[in-house]
């Protein structure tokens, strides 16, 4: 594999930009399967004014979060890993460091209590999701259902509920990648394959679970939920689907990835 030196990362909110070098950035991040993307980053020895972009602006009775985009990895091998709402901080100090500690979340303002309150009639499961969207101001992202289905009728209140049902009826699963709603087949159509040993990034010895195997690689940020890898190493020779994602990437520490996966 190429060798990956050389760690790059840029963090982009409102119209300013930081990046490393010289500022140095760290985050954690946790995606998985009927949820949201998290994620946690930290600025350290911000200006005053830095500080400043990440607040809430006040919009009629409620409020409009920053959007903040996290791109990451090498030099030779980087893209975008974080695309969300900024709906929290903190600012601490740790011996010599001022910390500005950022919460990350997409769509947080519209994800959880978000209300669709539409009946449907005639429609494919597909057209439903994309009114779904539209309905709420979500950008779709890649919208593949496992299966087709029809509704005759069908009645949706909560965005969360009405997409997870329409998940179950097509045999799909659903995340947020990168700020956009999206939906493969639970059952992968396989064609890319992902090859991970310990030349091409697998770190450690793959750990056994009940449902598959949790392992730990460099910081591959092009892998994600439902990336189909070929796993090898003396112990373990196995096709398995990413199901939860945790990235841990810090420009002056550890930057690494650990993925629970399951046997395709």
């Amino acid at each position: 594999m190429t060798a990956l030196y050389n760690r790059v990362a840029t963090v982009s909110v409102a119209d300013r930009s930081f990046s490393f070098p010289p500022f140095s950035i760290e985050f954690t991040q946790e995606i998985k399967f009927k949820g949201p993307q998290s994620a946690t980053l930290k600025l350290y020895n911000p200006a005053p004014e830095t500080v400043g972009v990440f607040d809430a602006k006040p919009k009629g009775g409620g409020k409009v979060f920053p959007t903040v985009t996290v791109s990451a990895g090498y030099k030779e091998d980087s893209g975008t890993v974080i695309l969300g709402e900024a709906f929290a901080y903190t600012l601490t100090r740790e011996a010599q460091d001022r910390i500005l500690e950022i919460k990350i979340s997409d769509a947080a303002t519209r994800w959880g209590t978000a209300m669709i309150n539409k009946s449907y009639k005639n429609s494919s499961a597909e057209a439903i999701v994309r009114d779904i969207c539209k309905t709420l101001n979500l950008t779709p992202g890649e919208i593949t259902l496992g299966v087709g289905k029809f509704y005759e009728s069908i009645v949706l209140r909560g965005f969360r509920e009405s997409i997870a049902k329409i998940s179950r009826d097509t045999n799909s699963d659903f995340f947020f990648k990168n700020g956009l709603l999206t939906i493969i087949p639970s059952n992968p159509n396989v064609t890319s394959i992902v090859s991970l040993d310990p030349a091409s990034g697998l770190l450690e010895r793959p750990e056994k679970t009940s449902y598959g195997y949790k392992i730990k690689t460099l910081f591959l940020y092009n892998l994600i939920l439902g990336s189909v890898v070929q796993i090898k190493s003396e112990e373990v020779n196995v096709r398995a689907k990413i199901c939860k994602v945790n990235r841990t990437f810090s420009t002056f520490g550890d930057a690494y990835c650990e993925f629970e996966v399951e046997p395709i």
